[in-house]
């Protein structure tokens, strides 16, 4: 199937709001390039009547979730998951929330998981996390941190979908301040994930690819994202692309 994230990125962002309701339902139909059948990161979950499902992060979350996420924004990509489910799973009333604050990290993400994740009583947490765990903490406390996140939602019987991180500059090449940490990291949760046998949303994979696809200038920033790390409206977009292939 052709991609039709062009589609969503070509027009102003009131032909791409107008076109959402028709468009993403289609996309999460739409497998994702260059996953092989078994692996993680092909891996779908099939959505239940009830279900609760919490995306958890920094404040790349915290902007998704909002009423009126920047005056750059129109629409956050977590609403867009719940307008969009509320469109394709009629029936099954599944519900969408949040709990993000800017700057946090994962070992923000333990301390927040009593007080403000379980009391939620979600199904299905999206963890989205990493860019400021790159900048700040040293790999073994990031790695050690994520694993115990897990740990700790697999005991409560809560499915986990962990995402890669995603980007602070939009450059194609590699040639962005911090990639090389990025990078790591990503990597570093490309492993958890393979490791616990949990779905994975390779996001950092799809940003690449979709920058070096539509970023000819190699600029740092106004593709996906409006400073080089939070979303615009394209970005948004994507980002909801991206997460509705996880469910079915």
């Amino acid at each position: 199937m052709k991609s039709l994230v062009p589609l969503l990125l070509a027009g102003d962002r009131f032909a791409a709001a107008a076109m959402m309701s028709c468009v993403i339902p289609a996309l999460m139909l739409a497998p994702s390039p260059g996953l092989a059948a078994g692996s993680p990161f092909a891996e779908t979950v099939k959505l239940k009547k009830g279900d609760r499902i919490l995306f958890f992060g920094d404040s790349l979350t915290y902007l998704a979730g909002k009423v009126e996420p920047k005056d750059k924004v129109t629409t956050g990509y977590v609403r867009i998951v719940q307008d969009t489910l509320n469109q394709t799973h009629p029936n099954l009333g599944v519900q969408v929330d949040w709990v993000a604050t800017g700057g946090h990290t994962v070992p923000d993400l333990l301390k927040r998981l009593e007080r403000d994740v379980l009391p939620k009583q979600p199904t299905i947490v999206v963890i989205q996390i990493g860019c400021n765990d790159a900048r700040r903490l040293p790999r073994e406390t990031f790695k050690a941190s994520l694993e115990e996140l897990i740990d700790r939602l697999h005991k409560e019987k809560i499915q986990v979908i962990q995402c890669t991180l995603t980007s602070v500059g939009e450059k194609h090449d590699g040639t962005n301040k911090d990639d090389p940490k990025l990078e790591e990291f990503a990597e570093i949760q490309r492993q958890i994930i393979r490791a616990k046998g949990v779905p994975g949303n390779d996001l950092r994979q799809a940003f690449v690819a979709h920058w070096k696809a539509h970023n000819p200038e190699n600029k740092g920033s106004g593709i996906l994202t409006y400073d080089g790390n939070h979303f615009n409206d394209a970005g948004m977009r994507f980002v909801a692309e991206q997460m509705l292939k996880k469910f079915k």
